[in-house]
């Protein structure tokens, strides 16, 4: 009983308190009063050098009406308030209720506390909460940023406010738009919900759906964000900037969009060094450049995108590098895309394999024109390996080749520079018999090919030749030292595009 009577007692305490206080009368001083009624209201009229008190805080003004019964106030003119938590309100007119401490300031409101200020035409301030709420257009101005907003609520003893509809924060050197925020004038951080916008001085844009921002660390956290600049575009769910070291973490379901290429590179994580002008893309990975009536895919462990004199120029992809385009795959262990002059080139084993061709080399490149393969050049221990319609196996193997394609990447001469030798099988005319095995060791050589089937050949400089007759080819015959038919090695669509291999697509491009 004796705790059940303590907490009674403590409650109707509190209450009689609480009452107590919110029944305290405005106190009030001018150099001229006057007496009135409006609306059979008993009105004190004040003029001149007004100034109320109650409790802690003072309001000052030209004029005001106050209303004893209501313990209400109705100010005019220059009016300030100052409160005990340091910050002051001014404003042209302004209605006080004493019972509940708030005050609805209208025309020309600035609120100010230590560096931060707030202006607006509407204003309603709960004093013992130190809280305000404005609507219909207001500002936040710090030493840093400026905020605007249709409608906001800040709060005094947390130095946090809110912001909502038509938000714009101005800082030094960015522009950030978004549906709603909230900001800390302390830390500086801003927190957005909803569609944002950032545009920042050296033209990069960015697109969330929400985010925080931190100016003292100059690290900001972004949900399926994208991130453009002039050369590229970057997608992800998440997206983690950190400007002091000049980076981009980007994670899951990452896109890098190269401008002017229609190169698209895919992953699970992603960075952006700035300083350096390097993209990463990692996990995953998978290159796709869009093709009239076709596509070209690149697979491999890393891919990065480098930025040369402010233009993406440069693609690297390295380990297990596969690609698929139709009629045109390959592998190898690296390979560098030079956009503007469209040259792939290819390092570390590489091998392709074009209709019934094989073709290998230590370093191939390849220029295209309107996606097409133009020309190919294999550099040192070049060997190409066709099979005919019977199966066999016609090569070629030199130091260098030069091969030219034609329409439909079908193969139109092969120019061999350098220990130039050939084994290819000749047919009858319904390609069903072998008339004889040739062999061919020349310098150099050029063939030419007639529907991706060799035509004719062209030697140079005392050529040996030697043609064997059916019944006369041996086993040592049939192949040039260091033939290698490597069929099995290569890569099927599934091989080369994850989302092919688990069903799973990509959101449009």
């Amino acid at each position: 009983m004796k705790l059940i009577y303590f907490i009674l007692s403590v409650f109707i305490f509190i209450c009689i308190d609480s009452n107590a206080q919110k029944k305290e009368k405005i106190r009030y001083k001018a150099d001229e009063l006057k007496f009135r009624r409006i609306d059979k209201e008993p009105v004190r009229k004040l003029i001149n050098n007004v100034i109320f008190n109650q409790g802690d805080t003072e309001i000052s003004c030209d004029s005001a009406n106050y209303y004893n019964k209501k313990n209400i106030l109705e100010a005019f003119g220059n009016i300030i308030i100052t409160n005990p938590d340091s910050s002051v309100i001014s404003a042209r007119s302004l209605i006080y209720d004493g019972e509940s401490r708030v005050a609805k300031l209208r025309k020309d409101v600035i609120y100010t506390k230590d560096k931060e200020q707030i202006t607006t035409d509407y204003l309603d301030y709960f004093i013992d909460e130190k809280k305000g709420f404005f609507f219909n257009e207001g500002e936040l101005k710090d030493e840093i940023n400026t905020l605007k907003s249709d409608y906001g609520i800040f709060y005094g003893s947390k130095d946090l406010s809110i912001f909502y509809k038509e938000v714009i924060l101005v800082g030094e050197d960015y522009t950030l738009k978004s549906d709603s925020m909230t900001y800390n004038t302390i830390t500086k951080e801003t927190i957005t919900f909803g569609y944002t916008e950032i545009i920042s001085e050296d033209s990069t844009y960015i697109e969330s759906l929400g985010g925080s921002f931190q100016q003292e660390t100059k690290n900001s956290k972004l949900t399926s964000s994208k991130v453009e600049t002039n050369d590229y575009i970057l997608e992800a769910d998440f997206i983690n900037f950190d400007e002091k070291n000049s980076t981009y973490q980007a994670s899951q379901n990452v896109i890098l969009k190269i401008k002017e290429s229609d190169y698209f590179v895919y992953g699970d994580q992603g960075e952006y060094n700035k300083s350096e002008n390097i993209t990463k893309i990692f996990g995953n990975t998978l290159l796709k450049k869009n093709i009239e009536n076709d596509t070209f895919y690149l697979s491999s462990d890393t891919i990065l995108a480098i930025d040369d004199d402010k233009d993406i120029n440069k693609l690297f992809a390295y380990n297990n590098v596969k690609f698929y385009k139709k009629n045109f795959i390959g592998k190898s262990d690296s390979m560098i895309f030079i956009i503007k002059d469209s040259i792939i080139n290819m390092y570390n084993d590489p091998v392709i394999w074009n209709y019934s061709n094989q073709i290998t080399s230590d370093t191939i490149n390849f220029k295209l024109y309107d996606d097409q393969v133009e020309e190919m050049n294999l550099i040192k221990n070049s060997f190409i390996i066709s099979t005919d319609t019977m199966g066999n196996y016609n090569q070629i193997k030199g130091r260098d080749m030069k091969a030219i394609f034609s329409e439909n990447n079908f193969m139109k001469n092969i120019l061999v520079s350098g220990n130039g030798e050939t084994i290819y099988f000749g047919l009858d005319e319904d390609y069903r018999s072998i008339i004889g095995l040739n062999y061919i060791i020349c310098s150099s050589l050029k063939l030419n090919f007639d529907n991706n089937e060799i035509d004719n050949i062209i030697f140079y400089n005392n050529p040996i030749a030697k043609m064997i007759p059916p019944h006369e080819i041996e086993e040592g015959d049939l192949y040039i030292k260091s033939f290698k038919w490597r069929e099995e090695e290569k890569p099927k669509i599934g091989d080369v595009v994850f989302y092919f291999r688990n069903k799973i697509y990509l959101r449009n491009d």
